[in-house]
């Protein structure tokens, strides 16, 4: 069969109702994602514990044991695990879906081609999957705190609405993106170099209280370094984080959902002819 989708609904409101109808087969996609990242290895689900833990490893020795690198001037090993551990919750998750997600439309091409398969769910569902993926990381987080930290407390309780605006920020970048890479199909290899630039310039492997005065300006626009202070508020300072970096958060988040969805919206037409 080779009659594209149907025409892709004409505002940003019917391209999110349509997700949000097509919920079902949307979950679906996340459990065979899931399923065909771990089912089928030695121990299957269990790489989504191990991953972390030798990322964990590896960043700690070089910036924390090699450079010297603290959170705090009196903080030990132990400290800087919890807050370098926090901040890669909230990195991983956003690296790991925009990477995905620029290359799910042509992964996928051939799906495009079926009546009414809503081409969102590509996207969508490789976003989605990292973030459950994500939960994984939170678990094994609040273990270790409760182990080796101060616990827990009902800050973290504050936390689901943030992952939810960074999965909104996270799928309206990933539309864009995939977008993109329709047209222009190295797209994929620029996301990998800007995340490998973003991983350091936004404040996951130091304090961002680090951050030379002269270059802040790289650091307060930056979504993903609110995102990351707020992670860390919440969970191991046990404080609400400031206003503005929520409202950055949250103005980041609808801003890139909205224009990433216009932009899908407005091109999915296409995307049948150029995969």
């Amino acid at each position: 069969m080779t009659r594209a989708a149907a025409p892709p609904p004409a505002s940003v409101r019917g391209e999110l109702v349509e997700l949000w109808r097509a919920r079902a087969l949307l979950w679906a996609f996340v459990w065979n994602d899931l399923r065909s990242r771990y089912v089928g290895s030695s121990i299957g689900f269990f790489w989504a514990v191990m991953n972390p833990i030798f990322e964990l490893v590896t960043f700690t020795f070089v910036f924390h044991t090699l450079i010297g690198i603290k959170f705090h001037p009196s903080g030990n090993t132990t400290h800087y695990v919890l807050f370098l551990f926090c901040a890669m919750l909230a990195w991983s998750g956003f690296a790991d879906g925009i990477t995905r997600a620029t290359t799910s439309i042509r992964d996928r091409a051939h799906l495009l081609r079926k009546i009414n398969f809503p081409p969102i769910v590509l996207p969508a569902h490789v976003v989605l999957s990292a973030m459950v993926n994500q939960l994984f990381r939170l678990l094994i987080l609040l273990f270790g705190m409760i182990i080796l930290g101060d616990g827990i407390t009902w800050h973290v309780l504050l936390l689901p609405p943030f992952i939810v605006l960074l999965a909104c920020f996270t799928l309206g970048i990933g539309l864009l993106l995939a977008t993109m890479n329709v047209y222009f199909r190295d797209m994929s290899h620029w996301v990998e170099a800007g995340l490998r630039i973003g991983m350091f310039v936004t404040p996951v492997f130091y304090p961002a209280s680090a951050y030379p005065r002269e270059f802040v300006l790289l650091l307060y626009p930056n979504p993903m370094a609110q995102f990351v202070g707020i992670f860390q508020a919440l969970l191991l300072n046990h404080q609400m984080p400031f206003f503005n970096s929520m409202l950055w958060a949250a103005l980041s988040a609808v801003a890139a959902l909205l224009v990433g969805a216009s932009v899908f919206a407005h091109n999915r037409r296409q995307f049948a002819d150029l995969v």
